[in-house]
């Protein structure tokens, strides 16, 4: 999206890709024993999000909403109705009259610390792991109140998968004389005042007058890209920054099990070792998705993807009450997606802390206006953690760039207009 507003305003831009194709945590793949594609990463639109419906209507692209059931797995049963709900109220009641922000765990405990709360705390903290993908003991309250208000909003899936924006994002601005190198992860970045050398791991050298690191801040906080001179104050507040991770798992099944009994599932929550799942519905298929995030999901990755598969099947098992050995009968193929250990990328996406809002207002002021940080964890947008935060960073940091050497064109010109005046004074 930076590319893309930057080529259309005349500036040269080249993109340094690290992975072998653009998009990054957006990734439409497919194989033959898969009855459809799959999203490896960003699935959902959530809402109507202007810069993403826009994008997708410029180029013709279709989409179209979620629909059927959300249920409960507990008990033994089905549910439309958690914990979470018997006291949402109360707790949403509660988080509108803090006055200054705080972590969930230390609101939890200050407010609903009573045992008749017991399994709303259960689930404010799964819900917080699975959807924010945050850890509760730094997450910011009033960050997770201001999404989890707009949570019933309807979500829509992209027809074909999120691989078309980027498609057509790519088109555009090879279009306007962009260009892309694939394969080449940076390792290192030398900066002065006017001018940035760009060192990638395959020990190719770039050099511009500026950079822009839309890498994720799973990358950032590891650290794996050096800064020569070293820009310890920006590296500190990249550590206050939220960053989860998520796993995504696949499973293309020989039938639909699940739909002799949640026809209409779209949605399947439960205290499971993989808690949500869900179908493609209204789309019909054989396929489930299951998703574990939050520091749970950091701990599964240590494990192998056979471990995490039987999980799996045992966690539907419980969910659905047949034997995990009658799925593993019925399991066509898997495919399990760890971001975790994905080298460029180090987790999922971004979640609030209650520092996020100091640590932004410093990385997003360039270091010696060359280096300009963006990404979906430093957006503006409301819709933290999504593509729409993504897209709505690269138009902020571009026109922060245009404005930059706007407002420096025309310091010089009144410079000298100055000396000129000086001189025939």
């Amino acid at each position: 999206m930076a590319m893309k507003q930057l080529c259309t305003a005349g500036y040269e831009v080249a993109i340094l890709e690290a992975g072998s194709s653009a998009g990054g945590r957006i990734k439409t793949t497919s194989n033959e024993k898969f009855t459809t594609y799959i999203e490896e990463g960003a699935e959902f639109i959530h809402s109507n999000l202007p810069l993403t419906i826009d994008l997708l209507k410029q180029a013709g692209i279709s989409y179209e909403p979620v629909a059927g059931k959300m249920v409960q797995s507990s008990g033994g049963g089905w549910s439309t109705n958690s914990e979470l709900d018997k006291h949402w109220k109360e707790l949403m009641d509660k988080m509108n009259e803090l006055n200054a922000d705080m972590d969930i765990q230390t609101f939890l405990q200050k407010f609903f610390s009573s045992e008749k709360y017991a399994a709303l705390c259960k689930a404010v903290q799964g819900f917080a792991e699975g959807f924010d993908l945050a850890d509760i003991s730094n997450a910011s309250v009033l960050a997770v109140k201001e999404e989890w208000d707009h949570s019933d909003d309807t979500q829509y899936r992209i027809n074909g998968g999120y691989k078309k924006l980027v498609d057509f994002l790519v088109q555009q601005c090879v279009d306007a004389g962009g260009e892309i190198f694939y394969n080449a992860a940076v390792k290192r970045i030398e900066h002065s005042d006017q001018t940035v050398t760009i060192h990638t791991e395959d020990k190719r050298v770039f050099q511009s007058a500026k950079v822009i690191l839309t890498v994720s801040a799973g990358v950032l906080k590891s650290g794996s890209i050096a800064f020569t001179p070293a820009i310890d104050e920006q590296f500190a507040a990249i550590q206050q920054l939220g960053f989860g991770t998520v796993i995504k798992i696949f499973l293309q099944f020989s039938e639909s099990f699940w739909q002799q009994q949640q026809e209409e599932l779209s949605f399947a929550i439960s205290g499971e070792a993989i808690p949500t799942w869900w179908t493609q519905w209204p789309k019909k298929n054989n396929m489930l998705t299951g998703w574990l995030g939050g520091p749970k999901a950091a701990l599964w990755s240590e494990q192998s993807t056979a471990a995490i598969v039987r999980a799996a099947l045992l966690s539907l098992s419980s969910i659905f009450k047949i034997p995990a050995d009658e799925l593993e009968k019925k399991l066509v193929d898997h495919k399990v997606i760890d971001w975790h250990n994905n080298p460029h990328v180090r987790g999922g996406y971004s979640y609030q802390t209650v520092f996020s809002a100091d640590a932004k207002k410093l990385l997003l002021q360039p270091v010696n206006d060359v280096i300009f940080f963006a990404g979906e964890a430093l957006s503006s947008s409301s819709s933290i953690g999504t593509v729409e935060a993504a897209l709505q960073s690269g138009v902020d940091v571009s026109e922060k760039i245009i404005l930059l050497d706007t407002n420096r064109h025309s310091n010089q010109q009144m410079s000298e207009k100055e000396k000129l005046f000086n001189s025939t004074d």
